[in-house]
């Protein structure tokens, strides 16, 4: 019964009722992001860390996501507004509303909490929840991340009818790595091929070899981690203000 415990082991009929989606579907749906079941379960904390990119820090956090998924059909009805207009609102910049989970033309979802949260609220508020780095990107860094061509991104983010997996939160569209690095990868293989120009040769241990390849490393390290231009210290995240209108955001129809 929901909500679940972050270390809760979900059965396909558990993970039926958390994210609405049917039972039968449940299971290839998972692969599609890498998570495996444990037995013939699924720990709860792999599905949030890998499908959300989310990972319970308090006992509040915890039930917000043990809370499940909502549809975005359902929650225009809570906000009395059809379904189209309330995803044209999702995409809109600056938007207030909780983050969208785009994981299909038809699978369109949200956090129940978050939700349940803004309706009770008289400001619109709800709990905002820490994405962890690198699960999902915006689609200008995904070719240097996943080491292909820009021009096969490209390719993959025209289909504006089957894109990648996404996050969508305030208008900023965000894909799941996992999704692309699967649509990117040949038959048989979990990785995408690397791009042969301007690729750094790296070790058998994935780190680059040569002159200063410690520094090398620090500063490859460094450029993969997201930060924020509104926030400060040494775990702010940077670049995503660089981002606040991308191309996706505004051409992509979720």
């Amino acid at each position: 019964m929901l909500p679940f415990s972050k270390f809760h082991p979900a059965s396909l009929l558990d993970l039926h009722e958390w994210s609405t989606l049917s039972r039968n579907e449940i299971g290839p749906f998972l692969a599609r992001f890498r998570i495996q079941p444990l037995g013939r379960k699924f720990p709860m904390l792999r599905v949030y860390e890998q499908l959300l990119g989310l990972s319970p820090t308090t006992s509040a956090e915890e039930d917000m996501l043990g809370e499940g998924l909502v549809r975005v059909t359902k929650v225009a009805e809570w906000f009395g507004i059809s379904s189209e207009v309330l995803l044209d609102q999702l995409r809109a910049p600056n938007n207030e509303y909780p983050p969208l989970y785009a994981f299909g033309p038809k699978r369109h979802l949200m956090l129940k909490a978050q939700v349940e949260q803004m309706l009770a609220s008289p400001r619109n508020a709800f709990q905002i929840l820490t994405p962890i780095p690198g699960h999902t990107l915006p689609g200008s860094r995904l070719a240097r991340h996943l080491e292909v061509t820009q021009s096969r991104i490209d390719a993959l983010l025209a289909k504006k009818a089957d894109l990648p997996a996404r996050i969508i939160s305030q208008g900023r569209v965000r894909y799941i790595v996992a999704d692309v690095a699967r649509r990117l990868a040949p038959s048989g293989s979990e990785k995408p091929p690397s791009a042969t120009e301007n690729v750094t040769h790296r070790t058998a241990g994935g780190a680059p070899r040569g002159l200063f390849s410690a520094t090398a490393g620090h500063a490859a390290a460094q450029a993969q981690t997201l930060r924020s231009c509104t926030e400060t210290g040494e775990d702010a995240r940077r670049g995503d203000c660089l981002h606040g209108a991308s191309a996706e955001a505004k051409l992509s129809k979720t």
